[in-house]
C-alpha cells in the first residue's frame, strides 16, 4: 500500500471511528446503557478500509448493503434495528461535516416513505424533536 493510500485509509478509519464513539454515547444518552450491537456498530467499515482492493465506494456500499441499520437494503427491520438507524442518524451531525440534519429532518428529508414505521420509534427516543 502506497504512503498515500495509507494515509487516505487512516483517515477513513479515524472518522468511522469517531462516528462510532459518537453512537455509543447516544446509544447510552437515549437508552440509558450501550448494547452488543452498539459496540458492534461501523465495524465491518474499519475492517474493510484496510483490505487494498476496497475503494471507500465500496466499502460504503458494502456496509449499507448488509447493515440492518440502514433503508437501502432488504433486510426486514425490527425495533432494535429503527433504534440503531435513528441513533445513527443522530450522531452523525456531532461527526460528520456533510451531514447537520437531526434525526427527525433525516427522516423526513430522505426517508419519508418509512416515517409510519419510524415516527413511533423517533417519538420515543427524541420527542423534542418531532414537528406538529
Amino acid at each position: 500500500m502506497y504512503k498515500y493510500e495509507f494515509k487516505k485509509r487512516c483517515a477513513q478509519v479515524k472518522y468511522t471511528w469517531r462516528h462510532k464513539i459518537a453512537f455509543l454515547r447516544v446509544e447510552k444518552g437515549l437508552t440509558g446503557h450501550n448494547t452488543i450491537r452498539g459496540y458492534l456498530h461501523d465495524t465491518d467499515k474499519l475492517v474493510l478500509y484496510w483490505i487494498p482492493w476496497m475503494s471507500k465506494a465500496n466499502v460504503h456500499k458494502f456496509h449499507r448493503a448488509h447493515s440492518r441499520h440502514h433503508l437501502e437494503n432488504s433486510i426486514r427491520k425490527s425495533y432494535k434495528d429503527y433504534v440503531a438507524m435513528i441513533i445513527d442518524w443522530e450522531c452523525a451531525r456531532a461527526t460528520k461535516p456533510d451531514k447537520p440534519l437531526n434525526a427527525y429532518e433525516t427522516l423526513m428529508r430522505f426517508y419519508p416513505q418509512h416515517r409510519d414505521a419510524i415516527l413511533p420509534v423517533l417519538q420515543r427516543l427524541l420527542p423534542e424533536q418531532i414537528q406538529r
